[in-house]
């Protein structure tokens, strides 16, 4: 395997392998997705919940899962990304991918939606006129659990994740902020 850790020994708090990102997998759908790094609690990780909300038996029963954290430079070297992958399979049959060699891919999902979202507004180059509006905000499904335990909405309490954030527009608003700030001085 090389240069590529053994997940699981990461310790939350190692700095030293740099910027990281999460890796969903379902043990039922056998799917592995990509999600951005989060530090807080667990409670408030609202794009966790979105994406663990389409993993759930026809009987609303949930899906058995694991989330790693891979350090980015060992997930974008494609040889390492393979290793990654193995182990969190935990090896043996290679199932439907021996009929489709795509069939296990991982993905983005809100990268993917945020991509699909930019190419129906015509690929803006430096804005968007929806750029953090309401209707991108990424919110879990938890609005009649909530009632019921009798708890506000999520709105104006939760983190602001945005289907924006993974858009290119997205970096382009930063670079703005930050020359605005005079950061590029």
């Amino acid at each position: 395997m090389g240069n590529v850790p053994l997940l699981g020994t990461r310790k939350p708090d190692d700095h030293n392998t740099g910027p990281v990102l999460r890796l969903l997998h379902c043990k039922v759908c056998s799917s592995i997705e990509e999600l951005p790094p989060f530090n807080g609690k667990p409670e408030e990780d609202h794009l966790l919940q979105i994406a663990c909300e389409k993993h759930k038996f026809p009987s609303g029963e949930e899906h058995k899962g694991l989330l790693f954290i891979v350090p980015i430079k060992v997930w974008m070297n494609t040889d390492a990304r393979k290793d990654v992958i193995r182990q969190i399979k935990g090896g043996g049959s290679k199932g439907l991918a021996e009929i489709d060699d795509s069939f296990y891919d991982t993905k983005s999902q809100f990268g993917e939606d945020a991509m699909s979202c930019w190419k129906q507004k015509n690929r803006p180059q430096d804005n968007c006129d929806e750029y953090q509006s309401e209707r991108k905000r990424l919110l879990p499904d938890t609005a009649k659990e909530r009632k019921e335990l009798g708890m506000d909405k999520i709105g104006d309490t939760g983190p602001k994740n945005y289907l924006c954030h993974f858009c290119p527009i997205h970096s382009k608003v930063v670079q703005r902020k930050r020359q605005l700030m005079g950061l590029y001085d």
